[in-house]
């Protein structure tokens, strides 16, 4: 069996060269936030609003932040400017319209991406092994299911996969 401090140190330094290539590119990242649903407070409405929780790069299934943090996607949209529809939308037409001005009552600028509702991944060898996210410790090799419900062919290395995204996104 692979040192589980090794298998961390060598992930966190994979990470770390990822975060200074992306930086080098000059690749834009987009917020990360949390969505706080429409609710009453003494019988007040209070409309849903995205709160920021800061900043990450989009590789595919996964988000990675500055800090070398990485969270399995969630929802994703884009802060409107606030304007009243007058015509009629479906109701799912009114729920992606209601996140997007969700994400503009948090703050975010207009046509900004938000993810919303991402799942920070622990990075420690036995949450990779429980395999709980799209991140698995295979034979030493942390691995990536980019493709849910495909097996083991829906898992690459997490080294080749960060290093393809990344490519994808500098549009090599």
């Amino acid at each position: 069996m692979t040192d589980p401090g090794a298998i961390t140190t060598d992930l966190r330094a994979m990470l770390s060269r990822t975060i200074e290539r992306l930086e080098s590119m000059g690749i834009g990242d987009e917020a990360i936030a949390s969505l706080r649903p429409a609710r009453r407070i003494a019988l007040i409405p209070r409309p849903a609003v995205m709160d920021a929780l800061g900043r990450a790069w989009r590789l595919g299934v996964l988000l990675l932040d500055r800090d070398g943090r990485l969270f399995a996607t969630g929802g994703i949209t884009r802060a409107i400017e606030l304007t009243y529809e007058t015509v009629y939308m479906n109701s799912e037409a009114l729920y992606r319209r209601g996140l997007r001005v969700a994400a503009t009552r948090g703050g975010f600028a207009l046509g900004d991406t938000v993810n919303f509702d991402v799942i920070e991944i622990a990075l420690d060898a036995v949450s990779l092994r429980a395999e709980t996210g799209p991140l698995s410790l295979r034979d030493g090799t942390v691995m990536v299911r980019w493709v849910a419900g495909e097996g083991d062919q829906g898992l690459a290395s997490l080294e080749s996969y960060l290093a393809e995204r990344t490519d994808i996104l500098a549009g090599d």
